[in-house]
């Protein structure tokens, strides 16, 4: 959804104007604003951390990596729904420690995160994960990967 979309959307704003002549070179302007109520404007709550220089040997080189996690919640979600993050860092910790595919590039590696965390975690509608990866020896350039991975609709409806 666009911004001015979304603006329209959230606050339904309505101007009414009319113009009324009410004799030569004369005018009334009307206008009047309404608005919806707050409490009718969509929820939307996200979270975030940092893994910071997260430790990884792979694709043949130790590896440093800082990994950005961001989330999405679930509408509506339950109070017993909210995960507690440090589950998630360590989640993706067990993950990168025991990865099985020294060759992977680090995309796939990434998908891997999103797709273990919105598998684990019902109240998380969508996930975003960048792993950015210090220079090597080999690998003289820093590198990044950002994925982003959304529950299906249906899924989602199913965890409200």
């Amino acid at each position: 959804m666009n911004l001015s979309a979304s603006f329209k959307s959230i606050t339904r704003i309505l101007i009414l104007v009319a113009v009324v002549a009410t004799g030569p070179g004369w005018s009334v302007v009307y206008s009047q604003s309404l608005k919806t109520p707050a409490s009718a404007a969509q929820l939307v709550e996200e979270f975030s951390f940092l893994i910071k220089d997260f430790r990884m040997d792979h694709q043949g080189q130790a590896n440093n990596l800082n990994i950005s996690i961001s989330y999405r919640y679930a509408a509506n979600i339950s109070k017993a729904d909210y995960p507690d993050f440090r589950w998630l860092a360590k989640d993706i910790e067990t993950l990168l420690s025991n990865y099985p595919n020294e060759d992977d590039y680090w995309e796939i590696v990434n998908k891997q995160i999103t797709a273990l965390l919105l598998k684990k975690y019902p109240g998380i509608a969508s996930v975003t994960s960048e792993i950015k990866v210090d220079p090597t020896s080999a690998v003289l350039y820093t590198r990044s990967s950002r994925v982003t991975r959304e529950r299906s609709a249906s899924k989602a409806r199913k965890h409200q």
